[in-house]
């Protein structure tokens, strides 16, 4: 049947029923697609993002030279304008972008500022100017707008000769109840390197904010600038922590959290994770730690944790609730939970005890839709969900206190303990010898989903949206490697390109963003499915409706006016964890989220560019009107490509009937019904299970109007 929800909470179920013809329509029993091979996600895993040397961070004097130029162009104008791309910096090499894990660009609510921490630019000289070419392009800046990106000031954070920052993450720590940014710190924060290669610890860096404190040398003050190293001896309440560069957040109770890993030199991955917590104490930061050890399966032949070294965490506006996640194979599931997902663990008294929450229950029927999408392992009978974190993967944490986790879901190729990260591989006849992780098929193709819980009860999930691209290699031997558009770097490589999945919040929490780059392969060369000209993309789900809402925002791609240095080369975005406050029209909410890209024009990987929008997300426009005769304002099918289920979204000008009509792509009517709608937004829920996939036409007849849509299912 047909459900309708009506913008104001009321619930009507439709009490006719479906026409025989759907009803007779068989259940879709479709074969599904075939690997053509395999791919170890744990060897992308131990790479960990290689380690910088000197020999890649020269910049060449051709390098500087478009670096100077740019810096000079009109582009980079500073316009007053909600979602006006300007140019605000750069850095000297793509890599303090790449990890979208990272949390570089904040939002204070309290302040009203946003930050953004980065490597300098080849024209932003620091002092002390260090000799080492790796200690130049480790100097890191904090940069802050009190006026949403209109004006920008910098400040150096971080210079050191032999410590040489890399992958930095950081935002404002604001004293609880203060106002005046004056009296609140800019902090960053990463990993550092040296000459002889390899990683050698963490650096935390802070400075007090104000006028006399923006220029280019770090702060004096003792301790302001702190170098963790992972060798003993340890800080005091802070042990060995390793490539700390994900989730920096920063909360109303005064507290700074980072995370990371603790590796094992042995056997070059990590054995733990480790939460790094700041408190502000007489001017600067004391550090310390709480380690978590995700119960893990062991490959029995490498003695391996059979877990991934990307840890995340989200935490709620004031502090209280917070979560620590991994994705790993847990110790003690079986059929469907077996394989590389969440193992979550949660704080309801900020952090002075955790609890292991259950995991996500795959075996319940609830998540049947999450695995027809994907291909059964080796035995061919169980789905075992892989969390694709090599798209990206993020948190937040809701007005209820519940976690979000926002993925891209692939099936594990190969059941046995051992080989759970193994991912199957497809071709596709119009891109031979080249294989993809998605077959790019109706019903198989890169979906996205929510998974929703607290550990009071079951998991929920939602069905974000579906991409139709995927991110090509970065390794001069991957897939999509002569698709990547960035230029080649000494060692033959290029940096690899994702999704860059990203979930942000309203400070209330009511309101959930999700933020990722996709390309419209309509437009990629031969059509091809690797994500080389990208688009930013937002939806928004809300807490009171507990759905995403229907309309879909193309931030980098509005009807005019895109900016050509951003249009279809949103690379590397960073969203917010926060945006501003909703405000709540009538047909949806509307903020202002901060975003950056990190991006090129030309793609050199020594003269990336750091661009900066305040996006104006109105989920509530949700169109032109179609026709201005018509009682239906607008309307819209979500997700599209579906699968089991769908939304239609209907705009009324009034309490008007609306005749449904589905047909199928030779004309014949398959379903009819007609609902007596109310002024506003109306949710009708499309149940597709009984459909056979393919191209359908949803018929809107409102007196003599008729608006069509077209459905593709599958």
């Amino acid at each position: 049947m047909l459900k309708l929800t009506a913008r104001m909470k009321k619930k009507l179920l439709l009490v006719s029923a479906l026409l025989v013809s759907i009803s007779a329509l068989p259940q879709s029993n479709k074969e599904k697609p075939k690997s053509i091979g395999l791919e170890n996600t744990s060897l992308i895993a131990e790479l960990k993002f290689g380690d910088e040397t000197i020999n890649n961070q020269k910049i060449s004097s051709e390098s500087k030279k478009i670096i100077e130029i740019e810096s000079k162009d009109n582009s980079s104008s500073k316009l007053n304008a909600l979602n006006t791309w300007q140019k605000i910096s750069g850095s000297m090499n793509i890599l303090n972008s790449v990890i979208s894990y990272c949390n570089p660009l904040q939002y204070d609510d309290e302040l009203n500022t946003v930050s953004f921490i980065h490597r300098k630019s080849a024209t932003y000289s620091i002092s002390p100017t260090p000799s080492a070419a790796g200690a130049i392009s480790g100097g890191i800046l904090g940069m802050v707008s009190t006026d949403w990106g209109n004006s920008w000031d910098s400040t150096a954070l971080w210079v050191n000769e032999t410590e040489w920052a890399r992958y930095p993450q950081g935002g404002i720590y604001n004293p609880p109840g203060n106002t005046n940014i004056n009296n609140a710190y800019i902090v960053g924060q990463g990993p550092t390197t040296g000459a002889a290669g390899g990683w050698l610890g963490n650096f935390y860096a802070s400075k007090q904010l104000g006028s006399t404190n923006y220029n280019n040398a770090p702060s004096t003050v003792p301790n302001a600038m702190q170098f963790m190293s992972k060798n003993p001896p340890f800080s005091p309440g802070l042990n060995r922590h390793d490539f700390a560069a994900y989730g920096f957040t920063s909360t109303d109770d005064g507290k700074l959290r980072t995370i990371g890993g603790i590796t094992d030199e042995a056997i070059a991955s990590d054995t733990a994770i480790m939460l790094v917590t700041g408190s502000f104490n007489a001017g600067v930061f004391t550090w310390t730690g709480t380690q978590f050890n995700p119960p893990t399966l062991t490959n029995s032949a490498t003695a391996d944790e059979v877990w991934l070294s990307r840890p995340m965490m989200a935490w709620n506006e004031t502090g209280t609730v917070g979560y620590v996640a991994v994705i790993g194979a847990r110790t003690g599931e079986t059929g469907s939970n077996k394989g590389y997902q969440p193992i979550v663990y949660k704080t309801t008294n900020s952090g002075v005890s955790w609890s292991l929450l259950p995991g996500i229950n795959f075996n319940d029927p609830s998540f049947d839709d999450v695995k027809r999408s994907i291909v059964a392992a080796s035995n061919g009978t169980i789905e075992i969900p892989f969390f694709n974190w090599i798209e990206g993967m993020d948190m937040a944490v809701d007005a209820n206190n519940k976690l979000h986790i926002f993925s891209s879901i692939i099936g594990s190729s190969i059941d046995h303990p051992d080989s759970l990260a193994y991912i199957s591989s497809f071709s596709l006849s119009f891109n031979p010898g080249e294989s993809y992780r998605w077959p790019h098929t109706p019903g198989y193709r890169p979906y996205l989903y929510d998974f929703i819980g607290d550990g009071t009860g079951p998991w929920s999930h939602v069905t974000v949206d579906s991409m139709s691209s995927e991110g090509p290699a970065g390794s001069s031997t991957g897939n999509g490697f002569s698709d990547n558009p960035w230029d080649i770097d000494a060692s033959g490589n290029k940096p690899r390109i994702d999704a860059r999945l990203q979930l942000s919040r309203t400070p209330n929490g009511q309101h959930i963003i999700y933020t990722w780059a996709e390309s419209d392969t309509n437009f990629t060369q031969g059509g091809r499915k690797w994500n080389n000209i990208p688009n930013i993309k937002a939806r928004c789900y809300s807490i009171v409706s507990a759905s995403v809402h229907p309309v879909e925002i193309n931030v980098t791609k509005p009807v005019g006016g895109a900016n050509p240095n951003v249009l279809n080369r949103a690379m590397y975005h960073f969203s917010s964890p926060k945006s501003s406050t909703a405000t709540i029209g009538a047909f949806g909410p509307r903020m202002t989220l901060p975003l950056t890209i990190s991006t090129g024009n030309p793609y050199t990987q020594t003269a990336p560019q750091h661009w900066y929008a305040s996006a104006d997300l109105n989920f509530g426009a949700v169109g032109v009107i179609e026709n201005e005769l018509n009682n239906i304002v607008s309307s819209m099918i979500f997700p599209n490509p579906a699968n089991d289920k769908a939304v239609l979204l209907v705009n009324l000008k009034g309490n008007n009937a609306v005749k449904i009509e589905l047909v199928n792509i030779i004309g014949e009517v398959i379903q009819t019904e007609t609902i007596n709608g109310e002024t506003g937004e109306n949710l009708i829920d499309l149940k597709l299970n009984a459909l056979t996939e393919g191209i359908y036409f949803v018929n809107l007849k409102s007196g003599n109007n008729i608006i069509t849509k077209k459905l593709i299912v599958g």
